[in-house]
């Protein structure tokens, strides 16, 4: 029997969500929330808006959901917000990605893995972490929770991404780096040593902008 699912965020990344649901035939997608889009208004394949926080909070019973959200500290503050103790956070894995040793690999509740990505052994990933398109994680990696990992990402072995980390299309992280917590790094980034929490760094090989 399918499972109804309610996606939360009606934007880009929300939309993108419903394409990766569509190759999960155990998931029957039944809307989508939304803070800022009004009630009613639909999205795509017919689905709606179905309104926001409220609605969710006073949602009478169980049910699933998954957050369509790619800014760490914007995710991480509405799941704080979600005070419905019925709210579950289903794991989400495209069947295109690889996890090569699934035993080995511990994920979180809401984390989204989409097509393309690859994962080897002993790695961890936190509540609510995205690896979008294409991202690869090496070896003994610790992705903490809310991080966002945007499309072709190669995060090398032993890393650490701490907390509410957000991470640009291409960049690529080199083994036994720390990422500190709330940090930013740019597009096609080489992030070579560790980067202090909350900065963001960019170039190759990736520097604190200074502003």
């Amino acid at each position: 029997m399918k499972k109804p699912l309610l996606i939360y965020g009606a934007g880009g990344l929300g939309r993108e969500v419903m394409s990766l649901l569509l190759a999960l035939p155990e998931w029957s997608p039944e809307g989508f929330l939304d803070d800022n889009v009004p009630a009613g208004q639909v999205v795509m394949h017919g689905l709606v808006v179905k309104g926001g926080l409220e609605f969710l909070n006073l949602y009478p019973g169980p049910i699933d959901v998954v957050i369509g959200i790619g800014d760490p500290h914007s995710k991480a503050a509405l799941v704080r917000s979600i005070v419905n103790p019925h709210v579950r956070y289903p794991i989400i894995i495209h069947p295109a990605a690889i996890l090569q040793n699934r035993a080995a690999i511990q994920c979180g509740v809401g984390c989204i893995i989409t097509a393309g990505c690859i994962l080897t052994t002993d790695i961890t990933l936190g509540n609510h972490v995205l690896l979008n398109l294409n991202v690869t994680v090496g070896h003994d990696a610790v992705l903490d929770d809310y991080t966002s990992v945007m499309p072709g990402v190669n995060i090398s072995g032993r890393v650490k991404i701490e907390a509410s980390t957000f991470i640009g299309s291409g960049a690529n992280v080199r083994n036994n780096v720390v990422v500190g917590a709330g940090s930013v790094v740019g597009m096609g980034a080489v992030v070579v040593r560790d980067v202090p929490a909350g900065i963001t760094v960019a170039g190759v090989p990736a520097k604190p902008l200074v502003r």
